[in-house]
């Protein structure tokens, strides 16, 4: 491993690790920026060019826009929360980082999980047939996953009743609990 490989790592994990520690969610979005940026920058370092651009338009663009977005939508509509929610799925989180820790390991352990097609660095010639080809089923449903996220998140933050429909005394109380 030459040194910039091991920088690239370093900073893949530190930037990775601050997305899920960060409290704050816009500095764990910048921080997730941060890791999709070095991601590219592996990308185009391994003759992948396209797949690094692709990774800063649609991830380090898109995505994050997307997901500060509802970041902000969520941010407008937080209220105080008696219990934490998260109780119960820490057990699971858990288990999922292990497991993904212990495929992302497998590497260092010589076991070979990786696909074996030949992506010739990338090209959107042997990307296209194979998106479009094998994995479509994937790339509609991660589409769908995004697009549902996004409708609940609007969900989430809409008012119960329109403001017209309530009382004067509700109303008022209505923009106490939003500010």
């Amino acid at each position: 491993m030459t040194p910039w490989e091991a920088l690239a790592l370093l900073l893949l994990l530190f930037t990775g690790v601050l997305v899920v520690t960060l409290k704050n969610a816009i500095h764990a979005a910048l921080a997730l920026i941060g890791n999709f940026l070095i991601l590219a920058g592996i990308y185009v370092a391994l003759e992948a060019r396209f797949l690094g651009f692709i990774q800063i338009i649609v991830y380090a663009g898109a995505i994050v826009v997307l997901f500060l977005f509802v970041i902000m939508l969520l941010y407008a509509a937080q209220g105080e929360v008696g219990f934490d929610p998260l109780v119960r799925s820490r057990p699971l989180t858990a288990l999922l980082a292990l497991g993904v820790a212990l495929v992302l390991l497998s590497g260092l352990w010589g076991v070979n999980l990786a696909f074996t097609k030949d992506l010739q660095g990338g090209l959107p010639q042997a990307l296209g047939p194979l998106l479009y080809g094998d994995w479509l089923f994937v790339l509609l449903a991660v589409g769908f996953l995004l697009m549902a996220a996004t409708v609940v998140a609007v969900a989430l933050v809409q008012p119960t009743r329109p403001l017209d429909a309530l009382s004067p005394e509700e109303r008022k109380e209505e923009k106490e609990v939003v500010r």
